[in-house]
């Protein structure tokens, strides 16, 4: 089995770190700030999405997104958009990460 742990287990860092990394993102950075970040953020989607992949439907589907995200910031085969795109894709990754953290991970018990 790949994880027999609850999203209760993982510790609200592990929604931060990538939604702050992803805000700041958003100005011009050395480009190895963007390789952090997309090691993270894959990193984080996926420990988060598996461990919703043991909740309940409505947290399942909130895995999707995640692993949406994970795709989208892996850093093995980075996917390559303009900056303007990146601006909204960054913005969009830091609210599924806190939106998940307020309205998911909260709520379960």
């Amino acid at each position: 089995m790949i994880a027999d742990f609850k999203m209760k287990s993982i510790p609200r860092i592990v929604w931060v770190v990538p939604a702050l990394l992803s805000l700041v993102a958003i100005w011009r950075l050395p480009y190895g700030y963007y390789t952090f970040t997309r090691i993270v953020t894959c990193a984080a989607a996926v420990l988060i999405a598996a461990a919703g992949a043991q909740e309940r439907p409505v947290v399942q589907t909130w895995s999707f997104l995640l692993l949406a995200a994970a795709v989208l910031f892996n850093p093995f085969v980075p996917i390559q958009f303009n900056r303007a795109t990146w601006f909204y894709l960054d913005l969009a990754v830091a609210a599924t990460f806190l939106l998940h953290l307020f309205f998911v991970r909260q709520q379960l018990t």
